[in-house]
Formats: C-alpha cells, structure tokens, sequence
C-alpha cells in the first residue's frame, strides 16, 4: 500500500509584473516609487547605494534586496564604472513570504549559481525584439511560450527556499545622513495617526529643515510630505487587510474625509480601497489552495 505526503509549498508566487537586465552609468539616479507587489534587486556587477522605506544599504556585487509590498525604494549608482543588474517584480503568498522583508542577503557559491543558471536560460531563449541597448526584457516570453516561465519560477523557487534555509544577511548603512534618514522615518512611524509637519520631524533629528529636504531627496526621492502620505497609505493597505472599515481607516489616519483618503489610496495604489480588499480577499484564498 503506497502512502501519499502532501507537498508544502511555502512560498507561493502568482504573478510577474518585471523581469530585466540592465547596466547603468555611474550616477544614474533611480527616484522613489512604491507599489502593490514585491521587487527584488540583484547586483551582478558594481556598487549601488539603495534604499527602502528607513533603511539605506551600499550595496555590491552578488547582494540581492527584496522590497515588499507598498515600500517606498531607490537607488544610485555608485560605482565609476556603473552597475550591471537584474531587477524582477511579482506578487508573493505563503507562509515564508514574510521572511524576505526588509532584508539584503549577501549569496552564497551555490545561491550565486542558481541565478547564473536563470540568468543562462533567460538569455538563451529572449526573443530577439526584445532586447533594446543595455537592457534586456526577460519578461516578453511569458505570453508566448508554455513552458518559459515555469521555468523562470521555479529557478526563483530554489533561490528563494535556498536563502531562507542558509542566508547571510547584509546590515544597513550607518553613516550621519543614513541614520538621520532612519530616524526621521521611525518619527513618523510613530507619528502615523498625526500630521507632523516638516519642523516638527526636523526638529525631532535634530537638523535643520533644509538638512531633512536634503536627507529625503538624497534617500528617497521624493519630499517628505509625499514620504509621509506613503507610509499612511502602506499602513492604510495593512488596516485594509485586516477588515477594518473605510471611515475608520481614514479616522485613524488622520485624512479630512473618507472621499479624500478613497481618492489618495487609489491615486498611490491603482486600486479603490474595494478594489485593494477584494484584490488581497483572492490573493489569500489562492495561497491557501
């Protein structure tokens, strides 16, 4: 009598939204941007000074980030001769996607290889119209071939149960602007239910107004009255999950109205509140399948 086991499958990924190689010119400047789905960045070659949400990371060669959902991230190019990268993007469940927050990991020989092995496949079967410049769009062939992007994922698969069995994790960068950077964020963190203006978040790092616009632009990208409004609405997404109401999810955060929270949710997300719960309502019910 043959018994059966039940396969585990830990981690779940649903869906791509980017898949590239690029090289970048020393000083090339990417602006902050979040959104609904995970991003990973990995460094091939060069050195690459990034950023997510508080923390700042000097990154390097064979160091790779995963930016969660809804993180506000950016980063430069630090390296005179630029960076080559490969940067992916796709929607994550299962109960060890949370492992991956707010990490840097430096790979291992065997972690290294198996995005070597990817990064073989992928560019032996690129369509050739895909591929403009210095970056290649991996990404194109998901449509049009039965088995490539299984293929993608499941290279993604062994790296990914790879490092949550055997990582080594990378520590943010401790400079005086990195770590006013983190404070000023942690502020507002604490702040989030307020609408601490720019001297108050100033004055709580000790720097001057001018000094904070400086840190934000340098670190994110953006200013950081739009900082602020972007971790509101991270922390709003997270108020949504947990079915908590509309009305009181823009109470508790501190918007003029619900119409007008509605209207900044969707305009930061791609999604009306409705929209983001129904929209994590399938998410979970497909990564409990």
């Amino acid at each position: 009598m043959w018994h059966s086991y039940k396969i585990t499958e830990s981690i779940k990924i649903n869906e791509m939204y980017s898949f590239f190689e690029v090289h970048y010119g020393h000083n090339y400047f990417f602006p902050g941007e979040s959104h609904n789905f995970w991003e990973c960045m990995y460094i091939i070659d060069g050195n690459v000074c990034v950023s997510g949400d508080e923390r700042v990371y000097n990154m390097k060669k064979n160091e790779i980030i995963f930016h969660k959902p809804l993180e506000v991230h950016k980063f430069q190019i630090d390296s005179t001769e630029g960076a080559h990268l490969l940067i992916f993007s796709f929607s994550m469940g299962g109960k060890l996607s949370n492992f991956f927050e707010n990490k840097v990991f430096f790979l291992n020989s065997e972690q290294i290889n198996i995005i070597s092995a990817l990064l073989r496949f992928m560019r032996n079967n690129i369509i050739p119209d895909t591929k403009s410049g210095d970056c290649s769009m991996y990404i194109k062939k998901f449509d049009s071939s039965a088995t490539y992007s299984q293929m993608v994922v499941s290279y993604i698969y062994q790296l990914f149960l790879s490092l949550c069995v055997d990582s080594t994790v990378s520590d943010a960068a401790q400079t005086g602007d990195a770590k006013i950077f983190s404070d000023a964020v942690n502020y507002m963190s604490g702040n989030i239910n307020a609408m601490p203006g720019i001297k108050e978040i100033a004055e709580s790092c000790n720097i001057s107004q001018t000094g904070l616009k400086r840190i934000f632009t340098k670190y994110s990208g953006i200013s950081v009255h739009k900082y602020f409004l972007m971790m509101k609405i991270n922390t709003a997404a997270h108020m949504i999950n947990e079915n908590m109401s509309i009305t009181e999810i823009s109470e508790k955060l501190g918007f003029s109205s619900q119409a007008y929270f509605s209207f900044v949710f969707k305009r930061e997300t791609g999604f009306s509140p409705s929209e983001y719960k129904i929209r994590h309502k399938n998410s979970s019910k497909y990564n409990e399948k």
